[in-house]
């Protein structure tokens, strides 16, 4: 073989690695093309054959690239609202931050290609995938966005399994099913066979048991609803005019008549950032009381807030802030967990010339994580989530919350891939926890979710609208996921390692 047409070779599998982890992105929400999570198979192969730890590194970071591309391309979205402002910022949000978490697939291959010769390997594979996603999850704040086990969520009864293992663990079976064949995409007969079939037929066993589980499971439990009723408003203001100051008072104005409809819920629900200046202002609460329609209702409304201090004592806070008819401030919540370079920058001295996205120009201050908030009135204990705060898993396990209340604007993003994402995600909040969410965003998608995950109802994205329903009812008894967390993939781990060597017993690799 002579140097040009080797360096075409590696070039052509360059590019098939690039491609190949850009379909593999495309198994989750909206397109959920299920398929390509057999791309993973692709991964693995290649680093199972790569002559030397440098190739398998490289390959898997082309791949890694590919697959943060197609599944986190919406980020830049956000830059492109005031693209006056932050147009130099966008390459870097499309293609520097797939950039950065491919380093992640490549510390699979760099630990996998040890041991690619072990009997193990692709269970090893399976097992050094989950941990570098629950890795991702809290490193450097965690962006725990791209995780496989979403692939499932199109399936309701697939991802029950949730409620005993969490995403992390459907992560683990779908990696492993998606990444059996693997031998198959080898040219040496020798190899070609090895340890397939006792691999395909765990993924069969695993398989079957999910669907088991989740069948018996929903149909046992069907949605059952409490005696409190909510309405979601969902204004749908573009970005643009979010944080426009001639714009105020027609958006509060949209929000005001959108809350008056016929119907007398116990809760009005307003998006992330509804209002953009301080809720106690004489003419804004004035415009804020015209909505209740009995002294039982409660408003609880995203906003601005601060602690009314000067200077550089100043605090600003993202928030959650209920209110009843009296004017009277019920609570307020203040979101714990803040977007990097959205609502702060990180590592001031490093990126001291770098503005925030979001308005002002002062950082907000997180909150108190885990809060709940209890609703006397109606004797609801619920877990407030802003925006980014639902997708962790690790953060948001409860067993003292009736539900989830998450509010987010999700306006950034138009509509792109992005809210489709962070719906299943709060969505796999509630089957893990076993408590019911009601999720109210900007421009969508709003609904209500039971404790199985059942869309109850839903919103359109980027439709001006409101959506009345009852809060369902949470589960009787405290998911085992709740209970154990993480402890949980540890056992599923062990469990499918366990009927591999059985089935292993009589066979050679």
């Amino acid at each position: 073989m002579n140097k040009s047409t080797n360096s075409l070779m590696i070039l052509s599998n360059k590019l098939f690695s690039l491609f190949a982890g850009i379909i593999c992105g495309l198994c989750f929400a909206p397109v959920f093309f299920l398929p390509g999570i057999f791309c993973i198979s692709l991964l693995i192969a290649q680093i199972k054959i790569s002559q030397t730890r440098f190739e398998a590194i490289k390959f898997a970071y082309i791949f890694g690239f590919g697959f943060y591309l197609s599944s986190l391309y919406w980020i830049s979205f956000a830059l492109g609202v005031y693209i006056d402002q932050f147009w130099w910022v966008i390459p870097f949000a499309l293609f520097g931050l797939p950039a950065f978490m491919a380093i992640f697939t490549s510390i699979i291959a760099l630990i996998c290609w040890q041991l690619r010769e072990s009997k193990i390997y692709h269970f090893f594979f399976c097992c050094i995938w989950v941990f570098i996603e629950w890795v991702i999850s809290w490193i450097f704040t965690g962006l725990p966005w791209a995780l496989i086990g979403y692939a499932f969520s199109k399936w309701l009864i697939l991802i029950q399994f949730a409620s005993i293992f969490g995403v992390f663990g459907l992560s683990f079976v779908v990696v492993y099913i998606a990444s059996s064949p693997y031998n198959f995409l080898f040219t040496k007969p020798n190899i070609e066979k090895m340890g397939f079939y006792p691999r395909i037929i765990t993924s069969v066993i695993v398989l079957v048991f999910i669907v088991i589980y989740g069948y018996l499971r929903l149909e046992a439990n069907p949605t059952e609803y409490t005696n409190i009723s909510a309405r979601l408003v969902q204004p749908s203001i573009p970005q643009t005019a979010k944080w426009e100051a001639e714009e105020f008072w027609r958006n509060l104005d949209m929000h005001v008549e959108l809350s008056k409809k016929e119907g007398n819920p116990n809760l009005i629900i307003w998006s992330e950032a509804a209002l953009t200046v301080p809720y106690h202002l004489k003419p804004v609460m004035q415009a804020i009381l015209s909505v209740f329609a009995n002294d039982e209702q409660i408003l609880l409304t995203g906003g601005v807030s601060d602690n009314n201090k000067v200077d550089d004592d100043l605090e600003l806070y993202s928030s959650l802030i209920g209110i009843d008819r009296y004017s009277t401030k019920i609570f307020e919540y203040h979101k714990a967990h803040l977007v990097p370079f959205g609502e702060y920058i990180p590592l001031k001295s490093v990126f001291s010339s770098v503005k925030k996205i979001t308005h002002g120009m002062i950082d907000y201050v997180p909150g108190r994580m885990g809060q709940t908030i209890y609703l006397d009135k109606l004797n609801l204990r619920f877990r407030p989530l802003i925006c980014y705060e639902s997708i962790f898993p690790r953060e948001d396990i409860t067993t003292n919350a009736d539900a989830f209340i998450n509010i987010t604007n999700d306006g950034w993003y138009g509509n792109s891939t992005g809210p489709y994402q962070h719906f299943e995600m709060a969505r796999m909040r509630a089957i893990e926890n076993g408590i019911p969410l009601i999720r109210v965003a900007n421009t969508g998608i709003s609904g209500i979710i039971d404790s199985y995950g059942r869309i109850i109802s839903k919103t359109q994205m980027l439709h001006s609208t409101t959506l009345d329903g009852y809060l369902p009812q949470k589960i009787t008894n405290n998911t085992i996921y709740s209970n154990f967390a993480e402890l949980t993939i540890l056992l599923l781990i062990a469990i499918s390692y366990v009927i591999l060597l059985l089935l292993k017993e009589n066979r050679t690799e």
